[in-house]
């Protein structure tokens, strides 16, 4: 299946779970986590379970037809953010051709003098951020989400390491079918870790997280002052976003 087919699936996917509200592209495929979509599921399986209606056999079949459509859809949506996290989704640049990035000191000019379009009105993250004001090109963005989920450390790995799980039960988590999907999730179900473990463990692995702007640094796509700076601009927009004002930042 090619990628443009597969990605036009995934976000009929998201407009099937999510709703005729949200605004769907790709950038959306890369922010979006199994939490968000589980969560979307619950709240749309049980608005279309058939049992809301017992007696009307009409509307349950009406409703049996959605609800299956609704997991289909969370089905699609899970298996695209296991293949995404692994590194194996490589969406179609939306541009066509990307040009090769300046140098920072050329990229940084460029961006503010021939700035023009304003940034939406929503709040961004610093690889959205970065990429929405023309300063990393498409590609990049998606190799440094890859690169920060590869630099995380494993949950399996640390329980194993604190001494909460041994090694056969880390194989017993990893080996696991069942509805769970994450690490955390069927080690709860199996009853080898419970919730507060499984929290501790998510807080660690999260205050490990390498920072993405670091990746761009590393690559040569930005100095370590133009990044400073511009982390304090997508502070000051942001806070602007929450504040309901206009922000100052533009797009080339």
């Amino acid at each position: 299946m090619s990628t443009a087919i597969q990605e036009t699936e995934i976000l009929k996917a998201c407009r099937t779970l999510f709703g005729a509200d949200v605004w769907l592209d790709r950038r959306f495929l890369l922010y979006l986590q199994h939490d968000g979509a589980k969560a979307a599921f619950r709240k749309r399986a049980k608005e279309t379970h058939p049992d809301r209606f017992p007696g009307e056999p009409q509307v349950q079949q009406r409703q049996s037809e959605q609800f299956q459509a609704v997991t289909h859809a969370y089905d699609l949506i899970n298996g695209f953010l296991s293949t995404r996290d692994r590194g194996q989704w490589q969406p179609r640049p939306p541009m066509h051709g990307a040009a090769a990035a300046p140098r920072p000191s050329e990229k940084y000019r460029r961006a503010s003098s021939e700035a023009t379009a304003p940034l939406l009105s929503r709040h961004y993250q610093i690889g959205l951020f970065l990429y929405a004001r023309g300063f990393i090109p498409y590609r990049s963005l998606i190799e440094a989400l890859v690169w920060q989920r590869r630099q995380r450390p494993a949950i399996g790995e640390t329980a194993r390491r604190w001494g909460w799980l041994n090694e056969t039960a880390v194989r017993t988590v990893l080996n696991h079918r069942a509805s769970a999907r994450r690490f955390g999730e069927k080690a709860v179900e199996l009853g080898l870790l419970t919730p507060f473990q499984v929290r501790t463990l998510l807080f660690y692995q999260r205050s490990k997280h390498p920072r993405l702007g670091q990746y761009f640094v590393e690559k040569g796509l930005l100095s370590e002052s133009e990044l400073e700076q511009l982390v304090l601009e997508l502070r000051d927009h942001n806070q602007r976003v929450r504040n309901g004002r206009p922000s100052t930042q533009t797009t080339f």
